[in-house]
């Protein structure tokens, strides 16, 4: 099966949809992803990595993307 992603990036916005939580706890869960990869502020979170992180498949986040 075939995902369409509407962009490869995560933002807060996106784990507030997926996740209920507040804004600034995802932006701390976003700081704990990126600590995980070894990724520098400056890069973005990709959905393959947020997926990784809190166990829920590509094909799930991307639904919540899509209601940008």
């Amino acid at each position: 099966m075939e995902i369409s992603l509407p962009r490869l990036a995560v933002y807060t916005s996106d784990l507030r949809r997926i996740t209920g939580l507040s804004e600034r706890t995802c932006q701390r869960l976003l700081n704990k992803i990126r600590d995980m990869f070894g990724l520098g502020k400056h890069q973005h979170v990709t959905v393959y990595q947020a997926s990784d992180y809190l166990g829920i498949p590509v094909a799930e986040l991307s639904v919540f993307m899509h209601r940008s």
